[in-house]
């Protein structure tokens, strides 16, 4: 006699297969073909060629000639959590904030040793840096991550466990930084690997006081000038004052 729970075990595994796939074809630019996801999962090809149909049926998945694309019912579906997200909302504090300034504007969050991008609105100005949602960024080469570490509960202690897992500039250089950056409210961070440009971000303060994402503008130092360093870092502080309000931590993932 079968014990109890014993048929679950196929269905949450072809859940979880399910999911998988899913996510394979969404996290993809163009969608997929069966072999392609096949070979990305372990999976053989008839068990995608199965899967895959089945999510078609279910407008989970659309198909377009060979190949797997996202479907109408999940493409509801992620209009729907993005409507309740807040970011939409946090796009218009990025548009403002790019055009009271006139530098690209972008948000942030922490990965790990790493900043991600998550969201950027663009300079309309000839001379401008390009913002690159999902680019990764070194924690401390990154004027959000430094932000970040700053108003974070021990930014000295954190700045030199980053040092010693990553490596980076001397470890006092660092905490000199990181006392400017709480001093002003907000971090400066020459590029450095194009000293040509320069970006302020002030930190996004969570729940509890946590501190995992960040909002900056980026730049010419041409533009971003020491003179013009206090205006502008008022501005960006005011965005991340707005951004306080919003779930937009929840949709990036920041649980």
């Amino acid at each position: 006699m079968a014990t109890p729970g014993a048929s679950r075990g196929p269905e949450i595994q072809s859940v979880a297969r399910a999911s998988t796939v899913l996510g394979l074809v969404v996290d993809s630019e163009a969608g997929l073909t069966t072999t392609e996801i096949a070979r990305a999962t372990g999976l053989t090809v008839s068990t995608v060629h199965r899967l895959a149909h089945t999510l078609v049926a279910g407008n989970l998945l659309c198909r377009d000639a060979e190949r797997f694309l996202p479907g109408p019912l999940l493409l509801r579906l992620a209009r729907k959590a993005l409507g309740s997200s807040g970011v939409p909302e946090a796009a218009d504090v990025l548009k403002e904030l790019a055009d009271r300034t006139g530098e690209t504007a972008s948000i942030g969050m922490r990965r790990g040793d790493e900043v991600l991008i998550v969201l950027s609105v663009p300079s309309t100005r000839p001379l401008r840096y390009i913002g690159r949602p999902g680019a990764r960024v070194p924690l401390l080469e990154s004027a959000i991550g430094c932000a970040i570490v700053a108003f974070g509960r021990d930014p000295v202690h954190e700045a030199a466990e980053v040092l010693t897992r990553t490596g980076g500039p001397e470890s006092w250089t660092t905490e000199v930084d990181l006392l400017a950056t709480q001093f002003r409210g907000y971090a400066v961070l020459d590029d450095p690997h194009d000293p040509s440009l320069r970006a302020l971000a002030a930190p996004v303060v969570g729940a509890g006081e946590h501190v995992r994402m960040g909002v900056e503008i980026q730049g010419p130092a041409s533009r971003l000038t020491d003179d013009t360093l206090d205006g502008l870092g008022s501005v960006v502080r005011s965005a991340a004052d707005a951004l306080e309000g919003l779930p937009v931590s929840m949709a990036f993932g920041d649980f």
